[in-house]
This record gives structure tokens, C-alpha cells and sequence, in this order.
């Protein structure tokens, strides 16, 4: 009796899992699986806290802009290029010119927390494009931007 409710058990096990794997739910679309005509805007905020853009721009608390490109990197992530709205002015640091930044790159800072459509603060890498001739690369020069820390982006419509 032990052996067939074991061999029972195991059955029903196995097609339980069978079953969780024949479960086709579509994943939600990435920003490279969109068209230009469908949109994708997200507001950027700085993190109390945290280094962040708004240590390089008095206008960096919260930057809003849309996502126009994916870049991959050559560390195996996927970054994107955010248009800004309004254009800030940065700074490296107090030694170093002002500059204009039109600009950023963006992408997820943990595996588990992609950007993607319908982000709500997710936890993202932030980095201020200084060279835009990475608009037209397909892998990501990370020396074409600078790292400005992380930031919390939510979409917005």
C-alpha cells in the first residue's frame, strides 16, 4: 500500500510539474519587442540616499524623457537610450565645465527587476550620455557615458 501511494504521489507530482511547464503565459514585451508608434515614456527619480543624477544636476531629482533605443552591453545586459524632455545642465565635478545633457542610459540594476513597460520604481542604473554618436552604436561604449548611480523609474503615460 506504501508503494502505490508513493508511485501515486510521484505521478501526480510529475504532471503537476508537466503542467506548470506547458503554461505558455507571454511575458510581457520588452521595449525592444515596440514599434515607434507605440510609446514608452518614464520618469526617472533620484533615490534619497543614494548617489544619483541629482549629484550631477540640480534638475536631476526628476528627469522625464522617452525610451528611444536598446543598446546591448558587452556585459551581457540590456540598456536603453532616454530622450530627455528638458534638457539639464551637469557637471563631473566642481573643477570640470558645465555641460549639456540630452541624453541617458538606462537599465535594470537587478536581474529579477528588468525595465520594462509598466515599470513602478524599479531600481535602475543611470548614466548621462556624453558622446551621442552612441545613438548610432548597437553595443553599448560604456565610455560614451558617465555613471551617475542608480534611480527609480516608474512608466508614465
Amino acid at each position: 500500500m506504501k508503494k502505490l501511494t508513493i508511485i501515486l504521489c510521484s505521478t501526480l507530482l510529475f504532471m503537476g510539474c508537466a503542467k506548470k511547464k506547458e503554461n505558455n503565459t507571454p511575458m510581457e514585451p520588452t521595449t525592444a519587442d515596440r514599434t515607434q508608434t507605440d510609446t514608452y515614456r518614464i520618469k526617472l527619480n533620484s533615490i534619497e540616499g543614494e548617489p544619483g543624477l541629482a549629484d550631477y544636476a540640480k534638475e536631476g531629482k526628476e528627469v522625464q524623457g522617452e525610451i528611444i533605443q536598446q543598446l546591448n552591453g558587452s556585459d551581457g545586459s540590456e540598456y536603453y537610450v532616454v530622450k530627455l524632455d528638458q534638457p539639464f545642465e551637469y557637471s563631473e565635478s566642481e573643477s570640470t565645465a558645465v555641460a549639456k545633457a540630452n541624453y541617458l542610459i538606462v537599465g535594470g540594476r537587478f536581474r529579477e527587476q528588468p525595465l520594462q513597460k509598466g515599470a513602478n520604481h524599479t531600481v535602475v542604473n543611470v548614466a548621462i550620455v556624453v558622446d551621442d554618436t552612441v545613438l548610432t552604436d548597437e553595443q553599448l561604449d560604456f565610455s560614451k557615458a558617465i555613471f551617475a548611480g542608480m534611480g527609480e523609474a516608474t512608466e508614465i503615460k
